[in-house]
């Protein structure tokens, strides 16, 4: 046996079946956010206890994490290149 996690088919298909879920429900919960924050005013999140700044980059990180969901749904054609790490990035902190 080498070393690290056993593999066969169970734990192929296991991992597999997790991840496409997980993506999908990431993308679900991704749709939901972005239709609050889009209802949400900048002033209604900056009484919140946010900087303009701050909302500029939430606001952002979430239009592009969702048009990466539509692309993924393909209801939306990708037409250039696009990092969509830009905004989300700044969300993570140092992780």
């Amino acid at each position: 046996m080498a070393a690290g996690f056993p593999t066969n088919k169970a734990d192929i298909d296991a991992k597999a079946g997790q991840l496409a879920l997980q993506l999908r429900e990431t993308f679900d919960q991704i749709k939901t956010f972005q239709s609050w924050l889009a209802g949400q005013t900048s002033q209604a999140l900056i009484d919140k206890g946010y900087l303009q700044g701050d909302v500029d980059i939430i606001k952002s990180a979430y239009t592009d994490l969702d048009k990466l969901r539509t692309i993924y749904e393909g209801t939306v054609n990708l037409s250039t290149a696009q990092d969509f790490r830009t905004f989300a990035h700044q969300l993570t902190g140092i992780v």
